[in-house]
């Protein structure tokens, strides 16, 4: 129970806004920035795990929407079988992906969706040695690709599209199913896990909108920007591992994102 108090209370601490590099689009000059979720001095991620330990924790905490958004990274356990990376609305936010990096276990499919209205974006993943792994430089909005992780190791995806060289970008770390925590957030119910932001105006319509279609909200978190200009990001799992579903109805929930932007 101690354990337990003390984790709460550290993952509170950490929900204070600050320096980092997840940052909120609110207009051409204006931007908030989260903190970022690795320490550094101790190689340590946060939730106290030891960065590329091939040692896993008896139990991983719930899937905490604070600490995501801190450090825009994602750990995965062998309950879920895809996970949904959003190439986000630059009109809401500046960051390429969503989350940044995360931590899947083999066999797992990653599935990249373009929910920026504006840009037609690609993808191009490498392995540890830079090698070209799979590339699709042809992602229109409201689309998406796939690609499943078979082999253990440390991956980098891109947008080939994007001409900004000081961009960063994602890392997949592919580890075996023994050595991931039990997320207490998943389930074998629960085939699919992503994240998604919306403007913090709509969270209300959104707290119950989102859990339809099969999704299920596990968190969500208000990252604040100045005037009001809010945007809420959720974690979510749904029941559904087809391609084609997760895609059709990510399309119909950034339909609404999109309306919403205009007005």
């Amino acid at each position: 129970m101690k354990v337990l108090i003390l984790f709460l209370l550290a993952a509170a601490a950490l929900t204070l806004p600050g320096l980092g590099v997840f940052s909120v689009h609110i207009s051409a000059s204006e931007q908030v920035n989260i903190l970022p979720g690795t320490d550094e001095s101790t190689n340590t991620t946060l939730d106290g795990s030891e960065v590329g330990s091939s040692t896993a924790p008896s139990a991983g905490p719930h899937l905490i929407a604070a600490n995501i958004a801190q450090s825009n990274s994602l750990m995965l356990d062998s309950d879920v079988k895809n996970l949904v990376i959003l190439i986000p609305d630059r009109r809401l936010i500046t960051q390429g992906f969503l989350p940044l990096d995360a931590t899947i276990v083999d066999g797992t499919k990653v599935i990249w969706v373009n929910a920026d209205k504006e840009s037609v974006h690609g993808i191009s993943l490498e392995d540890s040695d830079m090698q070209p792994v799979f590339s699709n430089e042809t992602i229109p909005y409201q689309n998406g690709t796939e690609y499943t992780f078979g082999t253990q190791g440390s991956f980098t995806f891109s947008d080939p599209l994007n001409t900004d060289s000081s961009a960063p970008k994602g890392t997949i770390n592919v580890i075996a199913p023994a050595n991931a925590p039990d997320n207490l957030s998943t389930n074998s119910t629960q085939a699919t896990a992503g994240l998604f932001v919306v403007q913090a105006e709509d969270k209300d319509y959104f707290d119950n909108h989102f859990n339809t279609l099969g999704y299920h909200v596990e968190d969500s978190y208000m990252i604040p920007g100045p005037e009001g200009n809010d945007i809420q990001l959720y974690v979510y799992t749904q029941k559904s591992g087809k391609y084609s579903t997760i895609i059709d109805r990510t399309a119909i929930k950034l339909q609404f994102i999109d309306t919403q932007v205009e007005e």
